[in-house]
């Protein structure tokens, strides 16, 4: 199976199996309601990036992580766990988000 380049539809998918939704879609970044995750589109169209807000429990984000892995495997995708986000307000009411990559991500 061929995935196409930047497919939001399949992420949705994914998203949906979860019992969350897509809420966000601005450039490479996905994101879901309750804010716990995001995902990145890379250069390869069947691997997506995997962060989890800073503010998430390890055990919590395992758990996500686990289903994740589960919905894409089975849309022939792949996730991988890269490490953090933090999102923050700017002094002109933008958002901004600041990346904690894992050492060996």
């Amino acid at each position: 199976m061929q995935i196409p380049h930047r497919a939001l539809g399949i992420v949705r998918e994914i998203v949906t199996e979860m019992g969350h939704e897509v809420t966000y879609a601005y450039e490479d970044l996905i994101f879901s309601d309750h804010n716990a995750y995001l995902l990145q589109f890379t250069d390869t169209p069947d691997t997506l990036n995997l962060y989890f807000n800073i503010e998430l429990s390890d055990e919590d984000g395992e758990a996500i992580a686990k289903k994740l892995n589960a919905a894409a495997d089975t849309r022939h995708m792949s996730l991988v766990n890269k490490g953090h986000y933090e999102l923050s307000e700017n002094a002109d009411d933008a958002i901004d988000i600041k990346f904690f990559n894992k050492e060996n991500g």
